[in-house]
């Protein structure tokens, strides 16, 4: 016998009989309460997953008004400085546009339903389009800066020179 009553002689084969710990229970792991329970979890995991892609995909504009504040501080001046302004408003939606499918790698299961599906490619649709509206931003830019032919005078060199319909010559008297 042990000389605590909380010592147990792992020799001896008579603590075969101990009661269950405090919380167990003996009911199967397949039941169906315990089944529901997890069904409902990954359920409410993956709304979860949704309205984060949701969140996500709003990120674009929520940046485009810090954008638009440094674009409007860098002037209409070509200037190096309103250049690299300029490009890094356009450079950054196509970087994160070519980047969608590894921006949303996480949100994704392999155990997705199709209306999920459907929710992450909205999601994804809504992301690119305001990468759009953001850089829309800096084109605006571009064009206030004189830096896109948007005039007809800016694409006077692309004109065909119409041939001389009379010739005048000087005369030999």
């Amino acid at each position: 016998m042990s000389r605590h009553k909380w010592a147990m002689d792992l020799v001896d084969s008579s603590s075969d009989n101990l009661p269950n710990p405090p919380g167990y229970s003996e009911q199967a792991h397949g039941d169906d309460t315990l089944v529901a329970k997890k069904d409902a979890k990954q359920a409410s995991m993956m709304q979860l997953k949704l309205k984060k892609a949701r969140d996500l995909s709003w990120a674009p504009i929520k940046s485009f008004m810090q954008m638009a504040f440094m674009m409007w501080m860098s002037g209409s001046g070509v200037h190096i400085f309103s250049i690299m302004i300029t490009y890094q408003a356009l450079s950054s939606p196509v970087t994160a546009m070519l980047a969608t499918n590894k921006t949303f790698r996480g949100f994704e299961d392999r155990k997705m339903g199709s209306a999920e599906k459907a929710n992450l490619f909205m999601s994804k649709l809504i992301y690119i389009c305001m990468n759009l509206v953001a850089m829309s931003g800096g084109l605006y830019k571009m064009s206030m800066m004189g830096l896109l032919p948007n005039t007809p005078s800016d694409w006077v060199s692309f004109l065909a020179v119409r041939p001389n319909v009379q010739h005048a010559s000087g005369s030999s008297a």
